[in-house]
């Protein structure tokens, strides 16, 4: 995995949420960020695609259990990009 794109959502969740990026691990869940609900991880998909460059597909972005899983699907995502010709 491409250790920019950890950096990346790790960093993009502390702006979105406002909250340090020491706090985010893998294995941090919704439920351990104040206020990151069903909107606020729309809000947070949207910026990731922003930042990112991609396009994450509303039932894919879903998915994702915790940080590390978000990770991956974004890593998964960035990986299945074709450059252009």
């Amino acid at each position: 995995m491409n250790p920019d794109i950890s950096g990346v959502v790790i960093d993009v969740i502390a702006e979105t949420f406002g909250v340090s990026a020491s706090e985010i691990a893998r294995n941090t869940v919704a439920e351990d960020i104040d206020g990151w609900d069903s909107l606020a991880h729309t809000m947070l998909m949207i910026r990731l695609e922003k930042r990112l460059g991609v396009r994450v597909p509303e039932r894919v972005a879903t998915m994702a259990r915790d940080v590390g899983a978000l990770i991956d699907l974004m890593a998964d995502i960035m990986g299945s990009r074709r450059p252009p010709p």
